[in-house]
This record gives C-alpha cells, structure tokens and sequence, in this order.
C-alpha cells in the first residue's frame, strides 16, 4: 500500500504537465507530421483532388535548379548572419563587461531595441532606407563617398548582402545579451589569479575566457542558426527573393512553391529537407551537452 502511494506521488507532478504536452502536440507536433505526410502527396491544389506520388517530390526537388539556388543562398545567408552576429556581440558585450564603462544600463536598453522590433516592421522600415532614394543612398551623395550609389534591393549583386546586413541588425542584440550574460558568470577570481600569474590580456581571453564560455558560445549560435536557416519575414518583406532569385532562400522557396503555385506537396517537401538539415547542428549541440554533462 505504501509503495502505491508513493509510485503515485511520484506521477503526481508530471500530471500538471499533460495540459503541456498536449498544447505542443496540437502546435507542433501535429504541424509537423502533417507536413512530412504531405511531401508525399502531389496533384492537387489546397481543397483539391490530391494523390500519393512518394518520393517523387524529392526527386523533382533534386533535380530543380532554383532548390539549389536557394540552397546554397540560405548556407550563405546563415554563416554571414552568424559569423557577423558573433564577432560583433562578443566585442560589444567585452566592452560592455568592462567595469569602466559608465550607462551601461542605458547602453544595454539601446542594444535591445532591434530586438523589440517586430521582424515585419524592421523589414518595412530598412526597405525604405534601402530604397533607390532612400536615407541611406541621400546620405552617401551629400558626402560624396559614392558618386552614384546603388540600389541595394534591385541589384543581384547588393540584394542578399542586403538582407545579410538587416538580420545581423535584428539578430545582434540576443547575441550581444546572450554572449553579456555569459561574461558575467565567469568569476572575476579567476582572472585576478591569472594576472597575478603573469597572464596578459591575449592569454586571459583564450585560456580562460573562451574556454568557461564553451556552453553559452555553442548554445546561443545553435539557437541563431536555426532561426536564421528559418528566417522568412525580413527577406519576404525586402525582396520577396528577388531580383531574379538572388536572394532566394529555403524558407522562402517552400512557402511560394506551397501558397503561391498551389504546389502544398512540393512546398512540404523543400521543409522536410530544411528539417533534416537543421538536424545535423542540433544533434552536435546534444551530443556536447550530453557530453558535457558526463563529465561533471
């Protein structure tokens, strides 16, 4: 009777967690596996007569030239953002992590404004900078550092790069906090013991500051890779993938293939290949957390 008892008591708190469970079935679960049921279908529109074609979605998928078009765009898309994101948020936050910095409140306030800005409403607002005749282009003809600026949304060229630089806008604040917070942990005894032992600045961020921040570092550039790879609204918003697919990314193929040419299976398909490819990062960050803990 006692051990019921406490096999019950043991069950007790996970049921306060069913309402949980079955709110992220029915949001994420239940999207998830309907989209990979769907990549098998073909044929028909959204209400229509549709039928099973198995694997011929991803054979077609393999064999279209603009899936790997917007392929290597969103790997080139995801390594710019991060890599820009992460150099510039851990230089700010080593800055702001210094104790002779003053308003560091205040400073922190304005680094989260980005942030706070709704992906769509920063997208509208960098379009109109960005423009033909936008602040930006005005500002560089009143200095005279290009002569004849280009249009950085309407040019092949500039049109991802572009992109690139709005979502390291947008993204550079989480990293900055993030990256801050992890600083902030590290205690400050043993940087006083490194420096008594006669280690310079150089030494001190490789031997101890990089090494204490191996967690956060890999958890906060996990996160950000797969919102980035995810990323949809800032490049619907600001070049709906053009000019001529030169900012086409996965995300953005998926949805015109599914809400735009009616093709609900062919779209299904291309997020089916985004999730297996977002599987290879986060089963890395498994792997280290596991082994991270396996060795505490």
């Amino acid at each position: 009777m006692m051990s019921h008892c406490g096999y019950k008591k043991k069950l007790y708190p996970y049921c306060w967690l069913l309402p949980l469970f079955f709110v992220i079935g029915i949001v994420s679960v239940n999207p998830l596996l309907r989209g990979i049921v769907f990549s098998f279908y073909g044929g028909g529109v959204f209400g229509g007569r549709e039928r099973f074609v198995g694997a011929a979605n991803f054979i077609s998928l393999f064999k279209d030239d603009l899936f790997w078009l917007s392929l290597r765009n969103n790997l080139i898309w995801v390594v710019t953002c991060i890599s820009l994101e992460f150099i510039f948020g851990f230089l700010i936050a080593l800055l702001l992590n210094q104790p002779c910095v003053r308003l560091k409140n205040l400073y922190r306030a304005l680094i989260l404004l980005p942030w706070a800005t709704p992906p769509v409403v920063a997208g509208l607002i960098w379009r109109y900078i960005l423009s033909s005749d936008g602040p930006l282009n005005t500002f560089l003809r009143i200095l005279k550092l290009i002569s004849n600026p280009p249009s950085w949304l309407m040019e092949p060229g500039y049109s991802l790069a572009a992109c690139i630089g709005v979502n390291v806008w947008l993204g550079l604040p989480f990293m900055t906090v993030m990256l801050l917070a992890g600083l902030q942990a590290i205690p400050h005894d043993v940087y006083e013991a490194a420096e008594i032992d006669g280690a310079n600045a150089f030494k001190r961020f490789f031997l101890i500051t990089l090494p204490m921040m191996k967690s956060v570092i890999s958890t906060v550039i996990t996160l950000m890779s797969i919102w980035t790879f995810n990323m949809f609204d800032v490049v619907y918003v600001l070049t709906n993938g053009g000019p001529g697919n030169s900012s086409l990314i996965l995300s953005l193929y998926g949805y015109q293939n599914a809400f735009a040419y009616y093709q609900k299976g062919y779209g299904a398909s291309i997020g089916v290949i985004s999730l297996l490819i977002l599987l290879i990062p986060v089963s890395i960050y498994v792997r280290m957390f596991f082994k991270g803990v396996e060795t505490e």
